[in-house]
């Protein structure tokens, strides 16, 4: 049986609880991919390493 937070178990690396948390359950992974990934933009933006200009670029590679 699946846990609900996959990345709370300790001593996981950081990239194995991103990894965990969004292949979990299958039929959420995309869902949750595009979560994580939409928030992680939005915290780029916030902290000025992205701009929303380079984010629509990476959009438009993504959607072409």
């Amino acid at each position: 049986m699946p846990t609900q937070n996959p990345h709370r178990i300790v001593g996981l690396c950081t990239s194995s609880k991103v990894y965990n948390a969004l292949t979990e359950l299958k039929h959420l992974e995309s869902h949750r991919s595009a979560k994580f990934l939409s928030l992680l933009a939005q915290n780029l933006v916030r902290k000025g390493l992205l701009n929303e200009q380079e984010v629509m670029h990476m959009l438009d590679q993504v959607v072409d």
